[in-house]
């Protein structure tokens, strides 16, 4: 039995929005946290797209977020505009995965093993080196904040359609790498001293003393985080398919749109990840009632009949966009799908509020 998407929002600890770029991802992200903060108490939408949209929908500068890593929780007046209630916790977080990283070192190393962690080149860049990395410790940020029971819902607005496949293939990737080569060849050998020293030469030959040096350094201190790494992924394997996560997937009627929909389908399904809901975004609903050309008296006949063949455009345009909504459905039919209107409000927060409202 399907379950709607109002109801997802109001049970789920956990939704995951997906979808390709351009499709307004981030807004109905956005949009679905607005609709919860509604009915439940602690609401933290959390992006990981890099472009931070999620900030310039709510009116924030890109350095404010960008200090620290903690949520930051809406003003009283941004909800009151919003219409959520007062009495309820809205927050936004844009992902900091150093901020997590340094969490995970303080929770797991001695303080001293820990400082020597942070003085290495590899550890300074390690965000940028690890692939996966990112998407890594948006699991653990999520599944942190879950454990802590600091919030009801958490709305994680996940990369583009590409991107979110790689999101999905994270632990897996992580894994790998833990238990991939790499680390054999800077930790300390056992067996005879002389494989070790054979094993070793080329690499300090190729990096020089001094990086191979702290290199090892690196892998040595970054060894004590490797059990704890392999058991997270374990877990967050399957995070994505636990009743308490709900995936929604974000496309527009527009056709490149909606076959980046399909292959992102067919991979949730590839990797036995449920779809529990579908958002067409930007749909142009069209006129029950033709334009009235009454109201055109007083223009000149070749004004009139320019916006009569405009309003014929856009009636056939948006004929064409529900009639492609309407083929959605039909391939989705397993699986709720919610329409957006296109909305062409000046005002990012009337869209927002708009949106809210028609998604449940």
């Amino acid at each position: 039995m399907r379950e709607s998407l109002a109801g997802l929002i109001g049970s789920k600890r956990c939704i995951l929005v997906c979808g390709g770029g351009g499709v307004g991802k981030t807004t109905i992200s956005a949009s679905i946290g607005i609709a919860a903060a509604r009915i439940r108490s602690r609401v933290l939408v959390l992006t990981i797209d890099p472009s931070h949209r999620l900030l310039q929908a709510f009116g924030y500068p890109d350095a404010l977020l960008h200090s620290g890593g903690e949520p930051l929780e809406l003003s009283k007046q941004v909800k009151e505009t919003l219409l959520v209630p007062a009495s309820a916790s809205l927050s936004i977080a844009v992902l900091n995965p150093r901020y997590v990283i340094d969490g995970i070192v303080d929770q797991t190393l001695s303080s001293s093993k820990a400082s020597i962690l942070r003085k290495t080149v590899l550890y300074r860049e390690m965000t940028q080196m690890i692939h996966g990395l990112q998407e890594y410790t948006a699991y653990e940020w999520v599944t942190r904040m879950i454990s802590e029971d600091r919030y009801d819902l958490i709305v994680l607005d996940t990369p583009p359609a590409f991107h979110a496949k790689e999101f999905f293939n994270a632990p897996e990737k992580i894994k790998n790498l833990m238990e991939s080569r790499v680390f054999q060849i800077f930790l300390p050998k056992t067996g005879s001293w002389f494989k070790s020293v054979i094993s070793f030469s080329w690499v300090e030959r190729l990096l020089g003393e001094g990086l191979f040096r702290e290199s090892v350094l690196f892998f040595e201190t970054f060894f004590s985080l490797r059990d704890r790494i392999l058991e997270r992924c374990q877990a967050l394997a399957a995070f994505f398919k636990s009743d308490t996560v709900g995936v929604v997937a974000v496309g527009t009627p527009e056709s490149t749109p909606s076959l980046e929909l399909e292959g992102l389908s067919g991979f949730l399904r590839g990797k036995a990840i449920p779809l529990r809901a579908i958002v067409i975004n930007q749909i142009e609903m069209p006129d029950p009632a033709p334009v009235d050309s009454a109201v055109w008296r007083g223009l000149s006949p070749e004004f009139q009949e320019k916006l009569k063949k405009l309003s014929e455009h856009q009636q056939a345009r948006s004929e064409r966009c529900f009639s492609a909504f309407q083929r959605l459905q039909k391939v989705y039919a397993g699986v709720p799908v919610v329409p957006v209107p296109m909305c062409y409000d000046r005002d990012g927060f009337e869209i927002l509020r708009n949106n809210s409202i028609t998604l449940i």
